[in-house]
């Protein structure tokens, strides 16, 4: 079964998809319905990893039954029982995350004891990936943090789905092949990650959301030895942060 990716629907955003796909068809009453359930008990706020999740289940099996390739009836099934089960999920956690007050804990006052403090070090939380974006069709110029022309259609797919989904924070990962010297890979993932994030700021997408981090050539997807790898390794991605 293919992976489901990103937001609430990208179902693998490319260069070659005019819209997203719409949930609009009979094959997905049932999704709807539970996904609307779930919205109702509040999932948006008290389950929002669940209800994140239905979400984007819906829109890949939207594209999955309305894909012009062809018909596959069991991937459809195996999706929208995906997307039901989350937001049955969501709908199960939001009902015992909101309805449950905190216990108030009274506790008895101790003597006041005066310690000198120590200096505190605060050492901030590594940020966990709990969904990835492949940006398919995003290209840059050859030795280059520039986007090319094409890069723009998918760009701006991904700026329309971020937006639509503002409460999520997305770091934008940049990944090249293994030619050349790593040391030189890793400075242009470096910027490849920064030009991506720019875009997304200048077309509206909050930088408080938006982390940048290039990966050179670590985290290989195919073969560096073959043509067709390295065009795969020399990717861009959007990770949904928890």
């Amino acid at each position: 079964m293919k992976k489901i990716i990103l937001l609430a629907a990208c179902a693998s955003i490319t260069a070659c998809s005019a819209h997203l796909p719409s949930t609009q068809i009979s094959d997905l009453d049932n999704v709807r319905a539970a996904i609307q359930a779930s919205k109702a008990a509040d999932a948006e706020k008290c389950a929002p990893k669940s209800q994140a999740k239905a979400v984007a289940a819906m829109y890949q099996a939207a594209h999955e039954i309305t894909d012009e390739a062809g018909y596959h009836a069991e991937e459809d099934a195996a999706l929208i029982a995906s997307a039901l089960s989350y937001a049955n999920k969501a709908r199960d956690e939001a009902k015992i995350n909101c309805a449950k007050p905190k216990p108030v804990v009274v506790v008895q006052p101790k003597p006041v004891v005066v310690v000198q403090p120590k200096p505190v070090v605060i050492i901030p939380a590594k940020p966990i990936v709990v969904e990835i974006i492949h940006l398919e069709g995003v290209y840059f110029k050859s030795n280059s943090a520039d986007l090319t022309p094409g890069s723009h259609i998918t760009m701006d797919k991904a700026v329309e789905i971020l937006k639509k989904r503002s409460h999520i924070k997305i770091q934008v990962a940049a990944y090249s092949d293994s030619r050349g010297k790593a040391s030189y890979n890793q400075k242009l993932s470096d910027k490849r990650a920064s030009s991506v994030m720019n875009y997304l700021i200048n077309h509206g997408i909050s930088s408080d959301r938006l982390t940048e981090h290039g990966f050179g050539e670590a985290n290989p997807i195919a073969d560096n030895k073959t043509r067709e790898g390295r065009a795969k390794n020399r990717r861009v991605e959007l990770g949904i942060l928890k």
